[in-house]
């Protein structure tokens, strides 16, 4: 397999993939003020929070999926207050990974659970957001996000304004880097080309490909031909 030529459509998901585990700090401080937003919807301690959020994200795929189906949570009030700019972190400038992203010949797209305007910032500070061709994002979803099945058919669609048959032998074309298996094993039973990116989580065998980091994926680009 070939992966770098035109024909193939680039999906990266933003948090741990785009940005990595030894910035988890850029995530921590973002579930942080989940967690304070759990805590007011629901009445409880803020450690209580942090489990319930927790929780919510293994049940539901997301933790507003878990708010909105218990509490009725509309989506805009979730991001609006944990996108305030108080105490969140943005990853470092990442001149290397511009390098990296700037070498993909095919189109490449953001394809994230979350608001754009968190993805946005992210990808200002690194400095990265012009490699993009577009982000999806969980609002363009209609807040139904990976791995539901309707957020995969909602990314089929959008990329065939790409150029892309939506087609059975078409869908390899598609190739997702991800930190999440779920979000992974429901590409993968689309047809997708499934990349992990993580430094230490076991790559299961339907797996296509294991990155320890974003940047490894520069030794994939030369060493795909198998």
């Amino acid at each position: 397999m070939i992966l770098n030529d035109k024909s193939k459509i680039w999906l990266f998901d933003y948090d741990l993939t785009l940005y990595g585990e030894e910035e988890r700090h850029v995530l921590d401080s973002l579930d942080h003020r989940i967690s304070i937003f759990v805590k007011n919807t629901v009445g409880v301690s803020l450690e209580k929070a942090s489990e319930i959020r927790k929780q919510y994200w293994a049940d539901y795929g997301t933790t507003l999926a878990g708010l909105h189906a218990e509490y009725q949570v509309d989506p805009n009030d979730f991001f609006d207050f944990i996108h305030l700019n108080e105490g969140l972190i943005f990853p470092k400038k990442a001149p290397q990974k511009r390098i990296l992203l700037e070498s993909i010949k095919g189109k490449k797209f953001v394809f994230t659970n979350a608001r754009r305007d968190w993805s946005d910032a992210g990808l200002s500070s690194m400095d990265i957001a012009d490699c993009f061709d577009g982000i999806v994002d969980l609002k363009f979803l209609d807040w139904q996000g990976k791995p539901s099945v309707y957020a995969y058919d909602k990314m089929e669609s959008f990329i065939q304004k790409a150029g892309l048959k939506n087609t059975d032998d078409s869908r390899a074309q598609i190739i997702l880097l991800e930190d999440s298996i779920p979000n992974l094993r429901a590409a993968h039973e689309r047809g997708w080309t499934t990349i992990l990116v993580h430094p230490t989580q076991q790559k299961p065998d339907w797996v296509d490909f294991h990155l320890d980091h974003l940047l490894s994926l520069e030794f994939l680009l030369e060493d795909t031909h198998v």
